[in-house]
């Protein structure tokens, strides 16, 4: 299901809305969603026993390597973007707090000492 599919079925959430709310929960998780194969396994076969009690063909095919290599390529280029992001607000947040010890120290002793 795609997230215009979740605003469809939730009218209350626009489909921005839900875009942000998925961003921020894979922020929040470092975006760390690997699924070991045999928990990935595990579900695979009781979803495709479900349909099969409910005579129903099971649409989705095993994953094969090359779409696991797909998968895994396209992990690492959010976790790599996602260090990128962080690193810059570190560094953001590293330069604000020098500025604020500067102006305290000049507030306290009336001289900005600078390293």
């Amino acid at each position: 299901m795609s997230n215009a599919d979740f605003a469809f079925i939730y009218p209350f959430f626009t489909t921005e809305e839900i875009n942000k709310l998925e961003q921020k929960f894979l922020e929040l998780i470092q975006y760390n969603v690997t699924v070991k194969a045999s928990l990935y396994a595990k579900y695979f076969f009781e979803l495709r026993t479900l349909y099969k009690d409910n005579d129903k063909d099971f649409p989705l095919a095993p994953l094969n390597t090359m779409e696991a290599g797909k998968l895994e390529i396209r992990s690492h280029k959010y976790q790599d973007a996602f260090s990128d992001v962080t690193k810059e607000k570190a560094k953001m947040n590293s330069t604000i707090g020098s500025a604020e010890t500067v102006h305290k120290e000049k507030k306290v002793t009336g001289y900005a000492v600078i390293n």
